[in-house]
């Protein structure tokens, strides 16, 4: 086996194979000679016995570490990974615009009839209403005309014998007379709660009838009454009524207060 085969290394090496190239040119002087006879670039063998009691050198030291290498070639994709677990959901975002309108779509079919309801409570009808007339030619001045004539006079909220009507139903009433004059003049007046609210004054004219009306809307509460008289003394008290001319009374509630 050849020695130099066994000595190649690094060139930083070199220096530490200078010492051991020396000790073999002094050991083998002649083997120095023979060599130059020989063809460049061939590597002669050993005498025999140089190994004996040959002992070799020191290690040397690492070389150092070489530029490194150009990146290689991109490698072949590799297979689709796994999907990978959903994220956090984030952070609600602003309310967008308002889209526009869309057209209006079909008509739908009728939906199914609902249940029955429960049965409601009655409406009650407040009723309070009379109409009465003149049944007798004497009247008393400054005190209620008692209107004996009834026309209608159903829930007798009227009373004949007082000539006044009594408020059962408080609220909006509706009040009105018509009067026949005949042989003197006629002073009238309606009161409310001894309180004349409406006058009508007709002078009687010679020879003949004349007629005479008044009408008036009265709030009434509980309890109030209503009424007709003549106001002043006797020479102004023509009121009158017969077979075939009447003198009227009528009133009638308009609504009831809802409180």
């Amino acid at each position: 086996m050849s020695l130099i085969p066994h000595l190649r290394i690094g060139i930083p090496g070199l220096r530490m194979l200078l010492p051991l190239a020396a000790l073999l040119l002094l050991v083998l002087p002649s083997h120095a000679q023979d060599t130059s006879t020989e063809k460049p670039g061939v590597l002669l063998p050993l005498p025999k016995g140089v190994c004996n009691g040959w002992m070799a050198g020191m290690p040397g030291y690492p070389g150092h570490n070489g530029i490194p290498g150009r990146d290689g070639r991109d490698g072949a994709p590799g297979e689709k990974g796994e999907k990978g677990d959903a994220g956090l959901v984030g952070p609600k975002g602003d309310t967008g615009e308002t889209g526009v309108t869309g057209v209006e779509g079909p008509r739908g079919f009728p939906g199914v009839q609902g249940r029955k309801g429960e049965p409601g409570e009655s409406a009650y009808v407040y009723r309070s209403a009379f109409s009465v007339g003149l049944g007798t030619q004497v009247t008393v001045p400054n005190v209620p005309i008692r209107f004996t004539k009834i026309f209608y006079n159903q829930q007798n909220h009227y009373d004949t014998t007082t000539g006044k009507f009594n408020c059962n139903i408080p609220g909006l009433y509706y009040f009105s007379y018509h009067i026949t004059v005949y042989l003197k003049d006629v002073k009238l007046s309606l009161y409310k709660k001894d309180k004349a609210v409406l006058f009508t004054f007709d002078r009687y004219q010679d020879q003949d009838l004349d007629q005479a009306s008044g009408s008036v809307l009265l709030h009434l509460g509980l309890g109030d009454q209503v009424w007709l008289q003549v106001y002043g003394d006797g020479e102004h008290n023509g009121l009158y009524a017969d077979n075939v001319n009447d003198s009227t009374f009528t009133g009638f509630l308009l609504y009831h207060d809802v409180n």
